[in-house]
């Protein structure tokens, strides 16, 4: 019982951390350092942002499948609520954002959150299953 409520309390910090970061962070303030910085910096910071969506939601998708877990093996149907909950929990954010000053709604980026959860819950599943076939091998 104390792991799944370890993962359950992981899930909503990590959901809280997501809610605050995408709440107060002003991408558009990153430019006034601009001067101060070479352009590759500045480039290499944007591709870093960018890349955050597929990566912040591939990790909460890991961790709602690390819950389900703890209740047996991984099914078609656990994959499948842990990856809608992530993908619904990327669109709530896109959508708190447009309350958000300097932040807005992004089709872009609601796609770049699915596509992150798509590419973790694939190779999330590959290590899975490999794992499983090693462990039922004969010795």
């Amino acid at each position: 019982m104390g792991k799944k409520i370890i993962l359950l309390v992981l899930i909503f910090l990590y959901m809280a951390f997501i809610w605050i970061q995408s709440s107060y962070f002003n991408p558009s303030g990153l430019l006034k350092y601009a001067d101060y910085i070479s352009l590759d910096v500045v480039i290499i910071a944007g591709i870093i942002l960018e890349l955050a969506h597929l990566i912040e939601f591939g990790i909460l998708y890991l961790l709602c499948i690390f819950f389900l877990l703890t209740f047996g093996k991984l099914t078609m149907k656990k994959e499948i609520i842990a990856a809608l909950f992530s993908i619904a929990y990327g669109a709530v954010d896109e959508v708190h954002q447009i309350f958000v000053p300097f932040r807005s709604f992004s089709i872009v980026d609601l796609i770049k959150n699915i596509v992150g959860v798509l590419i973790f819950l694939y190779s999330f599943r590959k290590v899975y299953y490999k794992k499983m076939k090693i462990n039922v091998l004969p010795k």
